[in-house]
């Protein structure tokens, strides 16, 4: 199989994506934001200054990991988290709050549904009006 061909169920096997990881500087601050962001909690009961897991209470939801860093994020981004939500804008301004920062100087088509922000470790993420998708 070469990379052009479409994998199989049966080439695949197991393969799956299990979580996310975000590289942060700071690991305290980067628990405490996705935490309040996304209403995830730590898997372990032990904080770990190098890396975390943070899954959803229901454990309904793909969870994300934090992995310590000494280096700033750079650019331009190659993979992003986007979030989903029927509720766009209170969110946006929720997670400005948490402190997250907009990205303004995007280039926004016209007709954007999504906004772009940065977290405190300056990671760029998306939040998707999910109304657009239907």
């Amino acid at each position: 199989m070469n990379g052009r061909d479409a994998a199989t169920a049966e080439d695949v096997g197991d393969l799956h994506l299990a979580t996310v990881v975000v590289n942060v500087l700071d690991m305290e601050r980067g628990v405490a934001f996705w935490t309040a962001a996304l209403g995830y909690q730590p898997r372990e009961s032990r904080f770990d200054p190098e890396f975390m897991m943070l899954q959803h209470p229901d454990g309904r939801r793909l969870p994300v990991s934090l992995q310590l860093t000494d280096r700033e994020p750079a650019g331009p981004v190659r993979v992003h988290l986007d979030l989903y939500t029927d509720h766009r804008d209170a969110h946006v301004a929720r997670l400005v709050g948490l402190g997250a920062t907009r990205v303004d100087d995007w280039p926004y088509p016209p007709d954007a549904d999504f906004v772009v922000l940065r977290d405190p470790d300056g990671n760029e993420f998306c939040v998707i009006d999910h109304h657009a998708l239907e």
